[in-house]
């Protein structure tokens, strides 16, 4: 038989480019498993408050982002959580930004300012006392302490043309207070608004009271020329000229405007605002305290370059977010003590929560909501304060019992940082689904031939591997001289 080397090689080269075009390359990806679409791979996760002290929308894109202790942007290892759906949450006063301070605006050509009204030495005082103070590690606010009703301080540096346009803004951490202190913005021949800082009576999301309470992150918004006018001038409110403050009251105030013509945004949420079962979109212009929003993407364009500190995110660490390989470690094959099941899925993951200078974490617990049937849990270990010990050299207890068909079942309520917890699964699984373990990972595209998934006898069985032994013994066949 003579062997035309030509076309054997042809043939080869056939087979090789069907292959190709049949099984698809997989990502990389932590144990070469993924989670999602049909995927019912085991995902533990320690579920917590994470805060970062010091957050950057300047630098950071996700709320899950901090410098780490070498003042490098870093991003966790977790997910937010998806079942909540105002996961990200902070307080107004918390908010640094460049505009913050920036009214009055003596030149609109001048990026740098040359008057503030958070500046205390512009102030003139009447009884009370004002002072530079701080809201938040990096956040300037103007003091202002009142004993009596009679106390004041006024600021005068200011000309806003057509003032009734504009709005009072204030944002301020309410220390303590009585009677009724107010806000008051004038103009040139005695006209006035105010608006109320403290009122024990009001409900707390009064739109004409910053507060009935004392707290921190209080955020009042208000049109001049909606409000009543008041004052010994000529009944129509002009050019602003003063603002000032009144009563018995101590704040510290980090925002104080009454030229912008619109109400910044300090984020959205979503909630059900009428009642129909189904979630609204909700601009927050007036938070009061510590407030949530969808996400970080939401605040006021004036802030696209804030800092806010003590940012807090509903967070997921999850064996789903793992991205180093020896964190991960997942074997499948037929097993002779479960002949009924086509594999045994034995998956380990270890996780621990990170640390550093500028994260802190809240009630933090190590849980997981099982994929499987109870009864398809042959196995599961658990290990806490492991390092980077080897999966095969643990100690581990069984915590097998607990997976008795509840939805979610908690592993350890004491998780502490630094600390490293590994566990260790052995579950049933037919062919299908351990493909689809596997698939994940690639993003759904075909798996790779592996001897746990049938090797090359299941390849060739296949619908693709059938396909290709077709094409190559008919080129074969022509190649040997078989055919003409």
């Amino acid at each position: 038989m003579n062997i035309d080397l030509k076309k054997a090689g042809l043939a080869a080269l056939l087979a090789l480019t069907v292959l190709s075009s049949m099984v698809a390359m997989p990502v990389a990806a932590a144990g070469g498993i993924g989670w999602g679409g049909d995927a019912k791979t085991p995902n533990p996760a320690i579920h917590t408050d994470v805060t970062v002290e010091e957050w950057s929308n300047a630098d950071f894109d996700s709320a899950l982002e901090y410098y780490d202790d070498s003042g490098e942007a870093t991003e966790l290892p977790a997910s937010v959580n998806e079942s909540n759906d105002n996961p990200v949450t902070l307080t107004a006063t918390a908010i640094e930004f460049d505009q913050g301070d920036a009214f009055p605006r003596l030149d609109a050509e001048d990026d740098e300012n040359s008057a503030s009204a958070l500046d205390a030495s512009e102030w003139t005082t009447s009884g009370a006392t004002v002072s530079d103070s701080t809201t938040a590690a990096g956040v300037d606010a103007l003091n202002y302490a009142g004993t009596a009703t009679s106390d004041s301080a006024s600021y005068t540096n200011v000309s806003v043309a057509d003032g009734e346009k504009s709005y009072v803004t204030i944002a301020a951490d309410i220390n303590s207070a009585s009677g009724t202190p107010t806000l008051r913005v004038t103009d040139g021949d005695g006209d006035y608004v105010e608006v109320t800082l403290y009122d024990s009576s009001a409900n707390a999301d009064s739109d004409t009271a910053l507060a009935n309470s004392t707290g921190d992150g209080k955020v009042l918004q208000q049109q001049v020329g909606s409000m009543t006018l008041q004052g010994s001038g000529d009944g129509s409110f002009g050019s602003t000229e003063e603002v000032s403050l009144h009563g018995d009251i101590d704040a510290d105030v980090s925002v104080l405007d009454a030229e912008r013509t619109r109400a910044l945004t300090f984020g959205e949420k979503l909630e059900d605002t009428d009642d129909d079962d189904e979630l609204e979109t909700v601009t927050i212009t007036e938070p009061r305290g510590s407030y949530s929003v969808t996400g970080v993407d939401t605040f006021d364009e004036v802030m696209s370059d804030a800092t806010i500190y003590g940012l807090t995110a509903d967070a997921e660490f999850a064996a789903s977010d793992l991205e180093d390989d020896e964190d991960v470690n997942a074997e499948f094959g037929p097993s002779s003590d479960f002949p009924q099941w086509d594999q045994l899925g034995e998956l380990t993951f270890r996780l621990e929560l990170p640390t550093a200078f500028d994260l802190s974490y809240s009630s933090p617990e190590l849980v997981d909501e099982p994929t499987l049937p109870s009864e398809r849990y042959k196995a599961v270990d658990f290990a806490e304060d492991t390092g980077d010990t080897d999966f095969s050299e643990i100690d581990y207890s069984s915590v097998a019992s607990s997976y008795d068909g509840s939805d979610e079942v908690s592993l350890d309520s004491t998780v502490s940082t630094d600390t490293e917890y590994v566990i260790s699964y052995d579950v049933t699984l037919t062919n299908d689904e351990v493909s689809a373990i596997q698939n994940a990972a690639s993003g759904g595209g075909a798996a790779i031939m592996s001897s746990n998934s049938g090797g090359i006898v299941g390849f060739i069985t296949s619908l693709p591997g059938m396909i290709l032994s077709a094409l190559a013994g008919l080129v074969g066949i022509r190649a040997f001289g078989g055919g003409s």
